[in-house]
């Protein structure tokens, strides 16, 4: 199996004016560039001077306002030819838009995100509506990602929150997988699950855990950033992704008012450790406490019974992923304590 990793990663402040610069020292002189939606008139003056200098042609500019799979494709068959690589600058919708084009392509793609709401700007996989209904896809590794810190100090800080709660879920996902091996006889790959592990034990061994400090953003950037390598690495979602993901799949589904992905991906993680009985729940608690993401959802609670329904029908959102949740007497345990412990007022109102 071929494992593709970035081989471009910049994480610091202003990155952004030297998009150019590492755009042309990759190689790279023509590209097709794509905008978030509102995030040209942002940072488009700042890309289009860094490219400038470095005397990198757009070739294709388009600003992504939704993400079928159709409207995928007909961008992908419209990039001029001798295009040399891909520019995604926004959330996770462009960088999405870009990845999967850039594995119906075979071209590289260079992820500059402006939030880290969650591991999805590099990852290998896309997330995409297919017939009217939202799918994982596999797509392209980014061959480079640009974090510049100052943008994404700037970005409102539930994104930074969400970026947290993503995060932490790496816990609950690999004892998810481990208990598919003892049950179903899943394989695990052992060298993803440690980067995976690496990745949140960053996040809760640093000892500033401020999203104000940039040392703490950097530091979540490139924990996201290897969730994604070890995803890459196990060929699957496996080592990012368990209950706690299908849990918010469902209450994006389900919920009247659905909330950011990893804000919800926070909030299951949670109840899946607690069912799990896993070891690092109560360091998840601590970090949630010192990072804010706590005082965050008590003023942004989730719906509860929209929440509980999520848990209940969480097990049908992906075919033959096994879970803790696939024990229907353990999904019945979580829910009365979703509905009767009052721990959960924090969270779900």
């Amino acid at each position: 199996m071929e494992i593709q990793i970035p081989c471009l990663l910049r994480i610091k402040p202003n990155a952004l004016y030297k998009l150019g610069k590492y755009l042309r020292k990759a190689g790279f002189e023509k590209v097709a560039l794509f905008y978030g939606e509102g995030i040209h008139s942002l940072l488009g003056e700042r890309v289009s001077i860094s490219l400038d200098s470095s005397e990198i042609r757009v070739v294709h500019e388009e600003t992504v306002s939704g993400n079928t799979v159709e409207q995928v494709l007909k961008s992908a068959w419209s990039l001029p030819r001798g295009t040399d690589a891909l520019v995604a600058v926004g959330g996770g919708m462009a960088v999405d838009y870009a990845k999967y084009i850039a594995f119906v392509t075979q071209m590289p793609v260079i992820s500059v995100p402006t939030a880290i709401s969650n591991d999805g700007f590099a990852s290998p996989m896309a997330s995409l509506y297919v017939e009217g209904k939202r799918k994982s896809l596999k797509a392209r590794i980014p061959y480079g990602v640009i974090l510049d810190t100052d943008v994404i100090s700037r970005s409102p800080e539930r994104f930074s929150y969400s970026g947290i709660g993503d995060l932490v879920s790496k816990y609950s996902a690999v004892q998810d997988w481990k208990l598919a091996y003892h049950n179903k006889g899943e394989p695990v790959n052992d060298f993803a699950v440690m980067i995976s592990l690496q990745s949140v034990e960053n996040l809760v061994n640093y000892p500033v855990k401020s999203i104000n400090d940039l040392d703490f953003l950097r530091l979540i950037c490139g924990a996201l950033v290897m969730s994604g390598v070890a995803m890459e690495v196990s060929g699957s979602s496996r080592p990012a992704s368990g209950s706690e993901h299908l849990i918010s799949h469902a209450y994006d589904a389900l919920a009247k008012k659905p909330d950011m992905h990893g804000l919800q991906v926070g909030v299951a993680t949670l109840a899946v450790t607690w069912l799990q009985e896993h070891p690092k729940r109560q360091l998840i608690m601590d970090v949630f406490e010192q990072t804010g993401f706590n005082t965050w959802m008590a003023a942004h609670p989730l719906d509860r019974e929209d929440f509980i329904r999520a848990v209940e029908t969480a097990p049908s959102v992906k075919e033959g992923y096994y879970t803790v949740l696939s024990d229907t007497e353990k999904r019945r345990t979580l829910i009365r304590d979703l509905e009767t412990n009052s721990f959960w007022d924090r969270y779900l109102r």
